[in-house]
């Protein structure tokens, strides 16, 4: 240790061996313990509060997690796993840390026991790749095209979110199903998810809806111009209906009232042409990318129109998306693609704020979801939240397998392993064993997270499961954390996509297993540390991570004192 400590110089920190290996399992499992409260439908919310006050409040597992700062490598590849499973497949995010977890904790045991960890993480990997056929054999192939399944998937989704209890869950997961399968194209089986719009506004939960089209934050130009039109014929435009403006310094030398006069009346000329023009198109909406000057929404409002200015881009190219038309740049060459078709075209407040509904398009291949809730704490959760719903749904689009939920799938996983295991010699069967208990820690932790007793838990599910699964007919026996019972899932609508079971033991697995491998870290310490004062300024100096003021040559303070976050 001496000899190492030369050979790399003063201010290094050794940690090897068990040590090392502890100190890992002990951080990946303090992660999993922070985090597996919120787990199923009785699970609970966290709250964080952030260096500047904001409150975030969310079951969400990733969102908790990526808020939280640690230090710890092996907390951070915990954290890193949740985060590539909500990438990856976009729910799972607390199944894959609780699993994760529990086979840390099982292996810390098996450590204790003799066993090495080379044994620990070939059996995990013997383990995963068998759990892996298991959940394979025993999954359901719907049709992809199935909208009561979709259905079944984003209410079981959405069953364990917080909208889940302030709203019906399964009216907005209908909602969430049909503005899916709206812009979904079944016949190429592609899906692009950014065409569902997501807008936000507070009030009332029950006036959560789908708007087949768009709706836009902003209110109709002009007093003078109507505030609903019918079978709207709508044109967009990325053209400025205002005066040019070079996009260098220009100057312009008049010489007289006369030349003033003939300036501003081509200025005024210029913006009637243009104007005129969209008229002549037949279009009763404008809606532009950018500006539209006063004189432009004197001319279109006597002409009936109604024109919408500095829209955003992305809310151009919904529109685009869901009325069916081109955007124009070129005001000279209008065609009818140009024109796009809503059925209704209208302003509306919207709590205490006036928003543009574009709606009832023909074939619309984007469509507006419009969160409503009391506060904008709630309102980004339910945003999460729908995001994991239409998550799950591609999921099941693009592999239509599904398993049954409530910790289920994991029940009959953990009986299948423990009996394959009885075939296997060696230290590696206990391996297995353990591995399949680590597995019924989900369940287990929905039915705690439930107030029910988990040991009578864990006997019901091992009975059912031995009862009636018999290697080809399964019987999916899980949690129902909401009656508080050990119940039939499959046969209650309970149901999961199986790839993100897949990914939760590829990960989790993974994960157990990388940790188990690390066995000595080397740590040098850094010789500046960045550090924060209380005016938000941020510098790097030695020392900085001991409490110290700053003082000059006379020795008056130069900055405030520090605060340490």
């Amino acid at each position: 240790m001496d000899s190492a400590s030369n050979l790399l110089g003063e201010g290094t920190e050794f940690s090897v061996g068990e040590e090392t290996r502890r100190y890992n399992l002990l951080a990946g499992k303090l992660i999993a313990d922070l985090i597996k409260t919120s787990f199923g439908p009785r699970g609970f919310e966290k709250m964080y509060i952030d260096l500047l006050g904001e409150v975030t409040l969310s079951k969400n597992g990733s969102t908790i997690l990526r808020k939280i700062d640690v230090d710890h490598p092996a907390a951070k590849v915990m954290i890193d796993a949740s985060n590539s499973v909500d990438n990856e497949v976009g729910d799972g995010t607390i199944s894959v840390v609780v699993l994760t977890g529990s086979l840390l904790e099982k292996a810390e045991k098996m450590l204790d026991s003799g066993i090495s960890p080379s044994t620990i993480e070939a059996g995990y990997k013997e383990a995963a790749e068998m759990a892996l056929n298991i959940v394979r054999s025993i999954a359901k192939s719907p049709s992809y095209k199935d909208k009561e399944v979709m259905a079944k998937l984003a209410e079981t989704c959405l069953s364990s979110k917080a909208i889940s209890i302030l709203c019906e869950s399964k009216s907005v997961s209908e909602l969430v199903t049909e503005a899916f399968c709206t812009i979904a194209d079944f016949a190429n089986r592609k899906v692009e998810t950014d065409d569902i719009k997501i807008e936000e506004k507070p009030g009332n939960t029950a006036d959560i809806e789908l708007v087949r089209g768009v709706v836009i934050d902003k209110t109709i130009d002009n007093s003078a111009m109507p505030r609903m039109i019918e079978n709207a014929k709508i044109l967009l435009i990325n053209h400025e209906l205002d005066n040019e403006r070079t996009k260098t310094d220009a100057e312009i030398t008049i010489n007289s009232p006369e030349e003033m006069q003939a300036y501003i009346s081509r200025e005024s000329k210029d913006v009637k042409e243009k104007t005129q023009k969209i008229i002549d198109s037949g279009a009763n909406v404008v809606i532009s990318q950018k500006g539209i000057s006063l004189l432009a929404q004197h001319y279109l409002s006597r002409a009936n129109i109604i024109s919408l200015r500095r829209v955003k881009e992305n809310d151009l190219h919904w529109l685009k998306k869901a009325v069916g038309s081109e955007i124009t740049n070129d005001l000279d060459n209008i065609t009818e693609q140009h024109l796009g078709f809503a059925g209704k075209v209208y302003e509306k407040f919207i709590g205490d704020d006036k928003m543009v509904f574009v709606e009832k398009c023909k074939n619309p291949k984007s469509v507006t979801i419009l969160l409503r809730a009391n506060s904008k704490r709630l309102l980004d959760e339910y945003h999460r939240t729908v995001l994991d719903a239409i998550a799950v749904l591609k999921d099941f689009f693009i592999n239509p397998s599904i398993v049954a939920g409530g910790g289920s799938t994991e029940t009959i996983i953990a009986g299948e392993l423990r009996k394959r295991s009885l075939s296997i010699e060696g230290k590696e069967q206990t391996v297995i064993q353990n591995f399949a208990e680590a597995l019924e820690e989900i369940p287990l932790t929905i039915a705690r997270n439930s107030g029910m007793n988990v040991i009578d838990t864990l006997v019901q599910l091992r009975s059912k499961n031995a009862q009636y699964n018999n290697g080809t007919i399964h019987s999916w026996y899980g949690v129902d954390a909401i009656e508080r019972k050990v119940k039939e899932m499959y046969s209650q609508d309970i149901i999961e996509p199986l790839v993100v079971k897949e990914q939760v033991i590829k990960t989790a697995s993974e994960v157990a297993s990388l940790l188990l491998r690390v066995d000595e870290v080397v740590m040098k310490q850094p010789v500046m540390y960045t550090h924060t004062h209380a005016n938000g300024t941020k510098h790097s100096h030695k020392k900085g991570n001991t409490p110290h003021d700053h003082f000059d040559n006379l020795g008056k303070m130069q900055r405030p004192s520090h605060h340490y976050y």
